[in-house]
């Protein structure tokens, strides 16, 4: 046998090859793009999603504050209302704080009556703010409770007119620290024959 030379030409086949290869790559690269673009969009719309729940929460968490403050509001004035119509129904049956200054010839002392019972007496060289805020105290009223107060002494008396501005002064300091703390005063010797 008689050996031939056989010369392929793959030229063809290799242009062809090439070509083939260049659009696979041509078109992964298009689809490669396509869903870039695809994952881009779908992560933007991700992260609005969050920022708008996000921004839901903290609208949310606003009004809920806003919300508890105005119950808040709501409920301290119901106590509010409360405290004082016990204190007009207490003042109505003079259960109220009274404060009696009672002169003698050489001092003077003060007695925080409440109905019937004595709750304290100050003595004329006491601190009467103090002396009074103690007396609230003992009467089971706090700062935040309405008080009916009623100053009763007799303006004929000699002394009483120091004895009144320094009972007086003592009214100040305790309306300072009892919020809703209100005096009023009697005169006995007013309209007395």
């Amino acid at each position: 046998m008689k050996k031939r030379d056989v010369i392929l030409d793959f030229t063809s086949l290799l242009d062809v090859t090439l070509i083939v290869i260049f659009f696979f790559v041509l078109f992964s690269h298009l689809d490669g793009e396509e869903n870039k673009a695809r994952t881009d969009a779908k992560v933007h719309e991700v992260e609005v999603a969050i920022q708008e729940a996000e921004s839901r929460e903290k609208v949310a968490v606003e009004m809920e504050k806003q919300l508890e403050d105005e119950i808040a509001i709501v409920q301290e004035y119901s106590d509010r209302q409360a405290s004082n119509i016990s204190e007009i129904l207490e003042f109505n049956q003079s259960e109220n704080i009274k404060i009696i200054l009672d002169m003698n010839s050489d001092n003077w002392s003060v007695r925080v009556v409440k109905g019937d019972s004595v709750i304290s007496t100050i003595e004329e060289n006491d601190n009467i703010g103090f002396g009074l805020k103690n007396a609230l105290s003992n009467a089971k009223y706090d700062n935040t409770k309405t008080i009916f107060c009623d100053f009763v002494f007799d303006g004929s008396l000699p002394g009483t007119a120091s004895a009144y501005r320094k009972i007086k002064k003592g009214i100040e300091d305790v309306s300072k620290e009892y919020r809703y703390f209100y005096s009023s005063e009697t005169d006995l010797s007013v309209g007395g024959e």
